[in-house]
């Protein structure tokens, strides 16, 4: 938690850093790393920076999500739906209970906001 004071991503105290595989790549090997740079004392909402290497992985999104392409580009394919791609400078929200299939062809980072619970949801 920040208490009270405003948190710079990347500038400010990490406070929590994951490194590992995906798990179940659908193809590929994708490594993720995740920086976690606030997180509210609920443990519903956080906010931090992701990458990945090259592969394909599922994924049924926990929390709603919001996304910010900073470097590299991501395809995002709806099970049964469209193929979205976003590319840096671009922004997507994926809504939480989403499956998808995310495939990154070389490396992605983004800035990322997430929430596992809203009011009303």
């Amino acid at each position: 938690m920040a208490d009270g004071k405003i948190v710079t991503l990347e500038k400010s105290e990490v406070l929590k850093h994951t490194s590992q595989p995906k798990v179940n790549p659908k193809t590929g090997e994708p490594h993720a790393n995740n920086w976690t740079y606030f997180e509210h004392s609920s443990g519903n909402f956080k906010s931090g920076i992701w990458d990945c290497t090259a592969g394909s992985w599922e994924h049924n999104h926990p929390k709603l999500e919001f996304c910010y392409i900073v470097e590299g580009s991501v395809k995002v394919i709806e099970k049964d739906g469209p193929t979205h791609v976003y590319n840096a400078g671009d922004a997507f929200v994926v809504p939480k209970g989403t499956p998808v299939t995310w495939v990154v062809d070389d490396y992605a980072k983004k800035i990322f906001v997430s929430a596992a619970h809203l009011e009303g949801e």
